[in-house]
C-alpha cells in the first residue's frame, strides 16, 4: 500500500513538472530587428517614450566576449562592459530608442573587436511584466545558463508570460 502511494505521488509529481515544462515552452524568444554600424550592433527600442525593452543575448561564438556600450563622454556611472562565455546568456534592460553595443575578445596586449552580428544572437520575449517600475538601462542578468537566467530574472521581479530558448 505504501509503495503504491509513493508511486502515485511520484507519477503526479512528474506529470505536474512535465505540464509546467510544456506551458513554459509555449512561447519563443523572437529575434529582434538590429541595425549595424561597422562591427557594432544597434538595439532598436520602442518609439514610445518611457518604454522599457528587454533584450536577451546569447554568445554564439566559440570565445568568451566582452559586450560593451561605447560611450563618448564617460562619467562616474557604472560601466557597461559585460563578460560572457560561449553558449551563455545575458539580458539587458533598455529604455532608449537606440542602444549601441560592441563585442570584443580580449587577448594579451590587444582588444580584438568582433562583428557583433556574427558572435551574439539577440531576441526578445513578446510579453514581459515588471513587479516594480524600472528606470534606466542596465544589465538584468549576465553570463548565465538559460535556466539560471530565468531564475535571476524572476528574483529581480521580471515576469515572462512563457519562455523557450
Amino acid at each position: 500500500m505504501f509503495k503504491n502511494c509513493v508511486l502515485k505521488s511520484l507519477f503526479v509529481f512528474l506529470l505536474t513538472v512535465s505540464n509546467v515544462t510544456i506551458a513554459a515552452s509555449s512561447a519563443t524568444c523572437v529575434p529582434v530587428k538590429l541595425k549595424s554600424d561597422n562591427k557594432n550592433i544597434i538595439l532598436v527600442g520602442d518609439d514610445k517614450p518611457h518604454t522599457n525593452q528587454i533584450f536577451f543575448m546569447k554568445n554564439i561564438s566559440q570565445q568568451s566576449l566582452w559586450v560593451d556600450h561605447p560611450v563618448l563622454k564617460s562619467s562616474a556611472h557604472a560601466g557597461w562592459s559585460s563578460y560572457f562565455q560561449p553558449g551563455k546568456w545575458s539580458v539587458l534592460l533598455v529604455n532608449r530608442k537606440e542602444f549601441i553595443l560592441s563585442c570584443a575578445v580580449i587577448e594579451p596586449g590587444k582588444v580584438n573587436y568582433q562583428d557583433c552580428q556574427k558572435v551574439i544572437s539577440v531576441c526578445a520575449m513578446p510579453q514581459v511584466t515588471f513587479e516594480s517600475k524600472r528606470k534606466g538601462s542596465y544589465w538584468l542578468a549576465e553570463d548565465k545558463e538559460w535556466d539560471d537566467l530565468l531564475n535571476a530574472l524572476d528574483k529581480r521581479g521580471v515576469k515572462l508570460s512563457s519562455v523557450k530558448n
